[in-house]
């Protein structure tokens, strides 16, 4: 498992903000932001598995020392599933989810990744306006492909 990162070694600056691996030292507060941010929170073991697989990329975003959001890619071959992008409540409209998006894009395609594809709740405009302005397209609806509260969901998709 992955242990506190040394900020100087790993994590990329972007602006004021920190972006790099998430530790174990962040679970609490990612499960915080994850509860704050999502109907279907994923769990502990959830965000624990994310840190140690091989196929997985989990990134915290710090701001002043303090975990502001959080992104996760799933990676197999030349295709990335980005499954996770959140910003906690009190740091939102700061442009955090934008430069985690582009930093996890950018790991990403050092691994090779050439596809990036991802869903969102239809209802979501800010998430969606996000995932344009990064350059994802809109592939197909998926119906009724969230629950609490059922809802319609987007498949989009980057090509690099």
């Amino acid at each position: 498992m992955s242990e506190a990162p040394d900020e100087k070694e790993n994590f990329r600056k972007c602006g004021s903000l920190c972006i790099g691996p998430a530790c174990l030292e962040d679970v609490d507060r990612i499960l915080e932001i994850e509860g704050q941010s999502f109907s279907d929170p994923w769990s502990r073991q959830g965000f624990e598995d994310a840190m140690k697989y091989d196929y997985s990329t989990l990134l915290a975003a710090r701001c002043d020392g303090t975990v502001a959001g959080y992104c996760c890619l799933y990676h197999i071959m030349d295709e990335g599933e980005i499954v996770n992008v959140a910003v906690a409540q009190e740091f939102r409209g700061r442009g955090i989810g934008e430069q985690m998006l582009g930093e996890l894009i950018r790991q990403g395609r050092l691994m090779s990744v050439k596809r990036f594809i991802l869903d969102v709740r239809v209802g979501n405009t800010a998430a969606i306006r996000l995932y344009e302005k990064a350059g994802f397209r809109r592939l197909a609806i998926q119906k009724n492909f969230y629950e609490n509260p059922s809802e319609d969901g987007w498949l989009m998709e980057l090509l690099v």
